[in-house]
């Protein structure tokens, strides 16, 4: 099940370099919160079907939490006769984390499996089932086990109240193979309610990838995202054992618009060209950001690489200057030792406190292609 979004090697320059170091190694200032205690809360009650999945990013919408995942292993077919999905999500209206979650809903086919959440345009799914579907295996030839993928990202409901959320994804050529995945882009898909399927807009109709906003040349912005008065901001984070993160932002309004993207380019400035994009902090390709009133900082959560520690940054401004990474805890161990845990992400919609408890979920391996997502309860306090 291990992945990591889609992500490019953006060339680090000197200059960036040193800023990297001031942003990240010794001359980091210290977190604004300190780690109270943790509470492990179990893993996350989904379908009997659903042998694994991944991901996890979640967002308060319509009244409830909704969650969404990457690659789902089901423990029997679905009316397709598929047994993976590349994309799944839930919704539960239990925004009360502290005995766990309950009531995590989602569409089911006559099978009692999810189909498939992200679409797939038409030559996609064809691609798919001339490679990677169950008739497949007896008229494959060639590239067999195949298939694009669609990995769901940060969900964002619209801040104007409309009703609508704008959800990141990123599109993925994975082969047979372990780790074998490529990433050819990241976009934004529109999602009118959570009782619809979201919808994938042609953003550059004519080009290869008419689907996607930043091609496989550029930085993946799906690792994290979040709105602040009005703006989108989004990060971008290398794969690797540091991850170096850089930003974007864009009006929330204008979001589908690749013109309209500027990109963090140190001190003050904003650039309208991604190659001025400065490195802000070390993350991961999968990351929550989000203001907490309780220690009056951004805080960043994320999986540690290669480890099973989930580790939280802070800061002033979604920009920086990024503090230390401190450990948040330690994640229950996977049952193969040579394993690790990831997908650490934090769930904003079900702080409490102000965010002085929070809620974190990561994702633990239980065997092949199974695993489980469990919660966490964190309480943090005000660094003094």
């Amino acid at each position: 099940m291990k992945r990591s979004h889609a992500n490019t090697a953006w060339p680090v320059g000197l200059a960036a370099a040193a800023l990297l170091v001031v942003a990240c190694g010794n001359l980091a200032p210290p977190p604004a919160a300190r780690v109270l205690a943790t509470r492990d809360l179990g893993p996350l009650p989904f379908l009997p079907v659903i042998q694994g999945r991944d991901g996890g990013y979640s967002a308060g919408w319509a009244g409830r939490s909704v969650w969404v995942f990457g690659d789902t292993t089901l423990a029997h077919a679905a009316a397709d006769g598929n047994t993976w999905r590349s994309s799944t999500f839930c919704a539960t209206s239990d925004r009360d984390a502290s005995d766990g979650l309950s009531g995590l809903d989602e569409p089911v086919d006559a099978s009692g499996a999810p189909g498939e959440f992200l679409p797939f345009t038409p030559d996609e799914q064809a691609f798919n089932d001339a490679h990677f579907s169950p008739a497949a295996q007896a008229t494959c030839t060639q590239d067999c086990d195949a298939r694009w993928a669609l990995w769901p990202g940060p969900l964002l409901p619209d801040p104007d109240g409309a009703g609508s959320a704008l959800l990141f994804y990123a599109k993925i050529s994975a082969r047979p193979g372990a780790f074998n995945f490529s990433g050819v882009g990241t976009s934004l898909a529109t999602w009118a309610d959570p009782s619809a399927r979201p919808v994938r807009p042609a953003l550059a109709p004519g080009a290869a990838e008419p689907t996607l906003l930043f091609g496989a040349d550029e930085p993946a912005f799906a690792a994290a995202a979040l709105v602040v008065r009005g703006d989108l901001i989004a990060y971008a984070c290398e794969g690797g054992l540091d991850s170096p993160c850089i930003l974007a932002r864009v009006p929330y309004a204008q979001a589908l618009d690749r013109g309209a993207w500027t990109f963090y380019a140190g001190g003050s400035a904003w650039s309208s060209d991604v190659h001025d994009a400065a490195y802000v902090m070390n993350g991961a390709t999968m990351m929550t950001v989000a203001w907490n009133e309780a220690i009056g900082a951004y805080l960043a959560v994320y999986s540690a690489p290669v480890s099973s520690d989930v580790r939280f940054r802070t800061a002033p401004a979604p920009e920086g200057p990024w503090s230390q990474a401190r450990l948040l805890f330690h994640a229950e161990p996977p049952v193969d030792a040579s394993d690790w845990t990831y997908s650490g992400l934090a769930h904003d919609e079900l702080a409490d406190e102000r965010g002085a408890r929070q809620y974190v979920s990561y994702f633990r391996s239980t065997g092949f292609l199974q695993g489980e997502m469990r919660l966490v309860e964190v309480r943090l306090a005000q660094e003094q």
